[in-house]
């Protein structure tokens, strides 16, 4: 396999300098697990769900931060049924990766934002059953770019997440992210310690130069090349940046989701790469117009899932 230098830089808190408006916006990466030199063979082996481009750089939710007002840890969250992450967008919807749910069929489906570990007192949402999925009819589970640029999916729930707050989300001009390191916040098969599953966590890259598909069809998709970690239950993880005043139209920094980390083939993985299915301006349509169903029926572009009924429950609460 090729060898992969990562430029490691430790960060302890999350932090915004107005000196630094282009890209001196950072989140919290203490420590990095591999060689402290920083010179790490990648590992790309997805028959075990593991891609790690050079160092392993991935950093565990701090225990002391609380997962129902922190961001990115109170706008992911982990399914029930399927070991994928996904990111509330709405009150009740959800954006993830097709590939993790395009055969799901007819069983029930949770989602529990803001999820601590894999016990089901530590949902501090609960757990809200899925209505209904929909996935774009042009994506195909192949390692071709442009069928990957469909990697994405929403999940409709059947009631509101109460007492959460949505992530900021949409297209975001690539003048603005080559600039930017990238992120993504998830819920890994293989925590980079060993320890128990069901712990969220972070990690940090930067997209690469070299961008083939990053605007396919006119806008219809996009895929964009990163250097992020990942393994399996980080698929549909979001892929966002730190956005300032002047980039958003907006106060203050912002973590903007446009996009959906999705992985790669081994080949790619080994090249340095890590894919993003993009947000693109159509994409963010076809999202908006999938909230609005059955009253706008983009049936043309969505495949759309029924599932039964499950209801919300409590944390501290089984379910379904």
């Amino acid at each position: 396999m090729k060898i992969i230098r990562k430029q490691i830089v430790l960060r302890v808190l999350f932090f915004c300098s107005i000196a630094l408006v282009g890209n001196g916006c950072s989140e919290l990466l203490p420590e990095i697990y591999g060689n402290p030199d920083g010179q790490c063979e990648s590992i790309c082996d997805n028959s075990q769900g593991i891609l790690i481009i050079g160092c392993d750089n991935r950093v565990v939710k701090p225990d002391d931060i609380d997962s129902t007002e922190e961001q990115p840890w109170s706008f992911i969250g982990r399914f029930d049924g399927v070991t994928c992450t996904g990111t509330l967008i709405e009150d009740r919807y959800v954006l993830t990766a097709a590939h993790c749910l395009q055969n799901w069929g007819d069983s029930p489906l949770g989602f529990a934002l803001g999820q601590t570990a894999n016990h089901v007192s530590q949902r501090p949402f609960g757990t809200n059953g899925a209505r209904r999925i929909f996935v774009p009819h042009a994506y195909q589970d192949s390692n071709d770019e442009l069928d990957q640029a469909y990697d994405f999916a929403i999940v409709e729930l059947w009631e509101p997440v109460a007492g959460a707050t949505p992530a900021e989300w949409g297209h975001v001009d690539w003048d603005i992210l080559q600039f930017k390191p990238v992120f993504t916040a998830g819920y890994p098969g293989t925590p980079p310690d060993g320890g128990v599953l069901g712990r969220a966590w972070i990690t940090e890259g930067d997209y690469l130069d070299n961008q083939p598909f990053g605007w396919i069809n006119g806008g219809e998709s996009g895929l964009l090349y990163t250097d992020l970690d990942g393994t399996g239950g980080q698929s549909g993880s979001p892929a966002y940046s730190l956005l300032t005043p002047s980039q958003h139209s907006g106060e203050g920094v912002i973590r903007k989701v446009n996009g959906v980390f999705i992985g790669s083939p081994e080949a790619a993985c080994e090249e340095g790469q890590n894919w993003v299915a993009r947000l693109t301006p159509r994409v963010v349509e076809h999202i908006e117009n999938a909230m609005q169903y059955p009253s706008v029926a983009d049936i043309f572009f969505w495949e759309v899932i029924e599932l039964p009924f499950s209801e919300t429950t409590d944390q501290g609460e089984e379910w379904p």
